[in-house]
């Protein structure tokens, strides 16, 4: 895992255009996301500007009206969260059953309804693990896994985010929950995919992402963790 300072990926996003580096975000409340980690993932975005976004876990939504309102008009946004019906009978991470009870009371007050956004945004409903992903393979520019944090969950999300990455685009996948002390597994299971991939962990955080199809991008962000100290963990 190769670790890197905030300031390391901000300093990535164009620095000649200071209009470039302007952003919308979501007041924070008690709900809302870290504005530091919305600033990561808009960071990531700016870089790798993704023409399709795919969402793993809605959640209340703020995450994603953070998204949509930073992309190109002509972007997509998908967002995928349980249905009623795969909810019954599953099988959650103990920490993952409020977060769930609250989306689905919440399923009329998401963020991005009634935006301006919410027509860049189309919602999915079903258990990730039974989704037929088939019509994004090779098609997204940008995924966020923060879906279920259960092992086989986001084993399944992983795979399946990698099997939507375009081939002819840059593009990133970034996760959630890493280094979080109610999530262990998340931890081990990206440790142990770093391996395979080039991950960065950005410190003060609990995003890891992985970018492809930007050599500049990730040869920067090498050496930013080459003098942050290297691989660790």
């Amino acid at each position: 895992m190769i670790k890197i300072r905030p300031h390391q990926l901000f300093d990535l996003v164009d620095l000649s255009s200071y209009h470039e580096r302007i952003v919308k975000i979501v007041l924070p409340d008690r709900n809302a996301p870290i504005l530091l980690e919305t600033a990561i993932l808009l960071s990531l975005a700016k870089i790798v500007k993704p023409r399709q976004f795919f969402e793993f876990g809605t959640y209340l939504g703020v995450e994603t009206l953070n998204i949509a309102a930073n992309l190109d008009e002509d972007s997509r946004v998908y967002t995928l969260d349980l249905d009623e019906k795969s909810l019954r009978g599953l099988h959650q991470d103990v920490h993952d059953q409020p977060l769930t009870l609250t989306h689905f009371e919440n399923l009329q007050r998401l963020a991005f309804l009634g935006t301006p956004y919410e027509r860049r945004i189309t919602q999915l409903k079903s258990d990730s693990k039974a989704y037929d992903f088939s019509r994004f393979h090779k098609q997204i520019d940008m995924v966020y896994v923060d879906g279920g944090h259960d092992l086989p969950t986001l084993v399944s999300d992983t795979q399946n985010a990698l099997k939507m990455l375009s081939e002819n685009h840059a593009t990133c996948i970034a996760w959630h929950d890493y280094e979080t002390s109610k999530y262990p597994q998340v931890t081990e299971y990206l440790l142990n995919l770093s391996a395979s991939l080039e991950l960065f962990h950005v410190e003060e955080s609990r995003i890891v992402f992985l970018i492809q199809n930007h050599e500049r991008a990730v040869t920067e962000l090498k050496l930013g963790g080459a003098n942050n100290g290297g691989r660790k963990g």
